[in-house]
């Protein structure tokens, strides 16, 4: 007998790029294998409308969620036989499920880890502060709480908080303008999401001032659409959706082969990176640094280049490039440029019949006897071995 493929349920917003990351990270762990039968679900609208109609769950198999918060969806999902994957939201209704339920949410500690880790890097405050979402949302609660943790735990002290539950953005921003006037500059401040960001950042304008002179702004989720909209544009730290797109498939796939029904579980999805823009003080961050690095060596290895060369290309000091490398990467400069360069040498050894001198020539090495000893040490043989061996024909 032919066993029946699940209808799976996939609502998620894809008019952001949060939405699209995590739809790409559930296709990620679906493979080229097309296990379920999916139905998509795009807008907001089209989720409501789906979860209100009783005829057509009836015959669902499994649902990912990734809406907007709706309570009569919340308690549909609560009462749904089928299993449950939900992300973000932990409302009070789905308590009442005893089995089958994954609630993924992004780690509030990571998150305020990585700001705080940001800050230090980018220089000195004598303030820090977070601004609270308008609509006094719990995941913006539990942001403030870890911000609140992580700084004083960096021995920065106690932070400044500000929140106005139920406000319109028009009472808020004069309120929000006053509340930036008090810190004491230069302040580092984390909103609780991009869009609360621009807000801070229209508040600051209104009253003079300056980002990220005496306010240095960092958001979070790294939405383009909204980073890049405001000047200046906003950094932002960025959480994992692709990741958490890929674990609520994985979730899902295991509570429907199980046999056995699973115990709820809530669990936490890391951060991917920070994104520095104009709203924080300039300063290149590692991965940035240590990328370009690496793609200037791979075109020019063999040009005998060194790493102070790498460095003027990048326009940093040679202390910087050593820093970012030490910090992120298990070599260092100058030897990834040598091993790049001893990789051509493999390469042309294996691939053309050139001499070895033409070879040591053309792949940056000045002196013979260096190449031989680096060579030998690397692969155990000389370099005329190494071709003997690689050229012999297979019986």
């Amino acid at each position: 007998m032919k066993k029946k493929i699940p209808e799976i349920v996939v609502a998620t917003i894809l008019s952001g790029p949060a939405g699209q990351q995590k739809f790409a990270g559930v296709f990620a762990y679906l493979g080229a294998v097309h296990r379920w039968n999916l139905h998509v679900l795009r807008t907001q609208d089209e989720i409501v409308a789906f979860f209100a109609d009783t005829a057509a769950l009836s015959s669902i198999d499994g649902v990912i969620y990734s809406g907007y918060y709706d309570k009569a969806t919340f308690k549909t999902l609560a009462a749904l036989k089928c299993p449950v994957v939900v992300m973000e939201y932990d409302d009070k209704s789905l308590a009442s499920r005893k089995s089958n339920l994954m609630v993924l949410r992004n780690d509030a500690d990571k998150i305020a880890k990585s700001a705080v880790q940001a800050f230090a890097g980018l220089g000195r405050y004598k303030s820090f502060a977070f601004v609270g979402t308008r609509d006094g949302h719990e995941w913006s609660e539990r942001r403030e709480a870890a911000f609140r943790r992580e700084v004083k735990a960096a021995g920065f002290g106690e932070i400044a908080a500000y929140s106005t539950p139920g406000a319109s953005a028009h009472r808020d921003r004069p309120l929000l303008a006053k509340f930036l006037k008090s810190l004491d500059y230069p302040a580092a401040i984390l909103a609780a999401n991009d869009v609360r960001a621009t807000e801070v950042i229209a508040a600051a304008n209104s009253a003079g001032i300056s980002v990220p002179g005496k306010v240095s702004v960092l958001g979070i989720d790294n939405d383009p659409y909204v980073c890049d909209s405001v000047s200046p544009g906003i950094s932002s730290v960025e959480p994992d959706f692709h990741e958490e797109g890929r674990m609520a498939a994985s979730l899902l796939d295991k509570m429907l082969r199980s046999r056995t029904p699973k115990s709820p579980q809530r669990l936490f999805f890391d951060v991917k990176r920070v994104v520095l823009r104009e709203s924080t003080p300039h300063l290149p961050p590692s991965e940035n640094i240590v990328t370009r690095a690496k793609e200037f060596i791979a075109r020019h290895a063999t040009e005998g280049i060194s790493p102070a060369d790498v460095a003027a290309h990048l326009g940093i000091s040679r202390t910087l490039l050593d820093l970012r490398f030490r910090e992120t990467q298990k070599t260092t400069v100058g030897r990834l440029i040598t091993d790049t360069k001893l990789a051509e040498v493999e390469r042309r050894l294996k691939q053309t019949s050139l001499s070895i001198g033409s070879i040591q020539d053309m792949c940056g090495f000045s002196n013979a006897n260096a190449l031989k000893n680096l060579f030998k040490s690397r692969y155990g043989v000389s370099m005329r071995a190494y071709r003997a061996q690689v050229r012999k024909p297979r019986s």
